[in-house]
């Protein structure tokens, strides 16, 4: 009776975990933007999520997909386990079985009922886990995204930050990351802002940078400053004038 018990709770387990049939005839498997849809397009998806969706719907998505992530692992790795522990139980159960196994048949003929139950169970859940995995590698491909949509959104408190600090380094590489990301939405309106105010920042630098080497008598530093500002992508005509300028002021 305890093992026909189980067994039910089991099955209501795995029927409340992955939905019944009726459930998923509802879901059109032909949508695109359907997260559970097998026509799923992950790049359809974000896009329609950037042209409808501020930077705070975007990062709360981004929020709630993680949170999804990691609840789909974890009951992945329970279920796993759960069976993994009937499979030792019932092998151990059958070694103990054989040394009594004139007393026990009918209990050895039910234990391979069970088996087989768990056989039947296992494939069930082997072939929808890799539906999971699949879904979860999409939500991995999703959140990376989002992470580089946040970078971008901390972009300009990032620079203003290395800025004070005269970190031309850090700013140059920071600048460069983002500028592929920035190349591949310079047609969505969401980030237009961001682009304005970092190219704010970086002619404030750019001005910054000039009056340090206007002031500077320093060789080194006046080299250094013209390749931060050449990297900025500063005017060339105007850097060479100031190289030039340099050497004379050099002989």
């Amino acid at each position: 009776m305890e093992d026909d018990l189980q067994r039910k709770v089991i099955k209501q387990r795995l029927k409340q975990f992955y939905g019944s049939n009726t459930n998923n005839s509802l879901v059109d498997q032909n949508d695109p933007l359907n997260i559970d849809s097998p026509s799923f397009d992950p790049q359809l998806y974000l896009d329609k999520s950037l042209k409808t969706k501020d930077l705070s719907d975007l990062i709360s998505e981004e929020k709630a997909l993680t949170e999804q992530i990691r609840s789909l692992d974890s009951d992945m790795q329970t279920l796993v386990y759960d069976n993994y522990s009937k499979f030792i139980s019932a092998t151990d159960t059958i070694r103990m079985m054989k040394s009594n196994f004139s007393y026990v048949q009918a209990e050895m003929n039910s234990l391979l009922q069970n088996i087989a139950s768990i056989v039947s169970v296992s494939g069930t859940i082997n072939g929808n886990l890799a539906d999971k995995r699949k879904k979860l590698g999409t939500l991995t491909t999703t959140q990376l995204t989002l992470n580089k949509l946040n970078y971008l959104v901390e972009l300009p408190v990032s620079l203003r930050k290395y800025m004070n600090k005269c970190d031309w380094d850090q700013i140059v590489l920071d600048l460069n990351k983002a500028k592929y990301i920035l190349k591949s939405y310079h047609n969505t309106p969401s980030f237009k802002n961001i682009r304005e105010d970092c190219a704010e920042i970086v002619s404030e630098i750019c001005s910054k940078l000039w009056r340090q080497f206007d002031e500077s008598s320093d060789m080194a530093e006046c080299s250094n400053r013209l390749k931060i500002l050449q990297q900025l992508g500063f005017s060339r005509r105007k850097l060479s004038r100031a190289i030039l300028r340099l050497w004379v002021t050099t002989l």
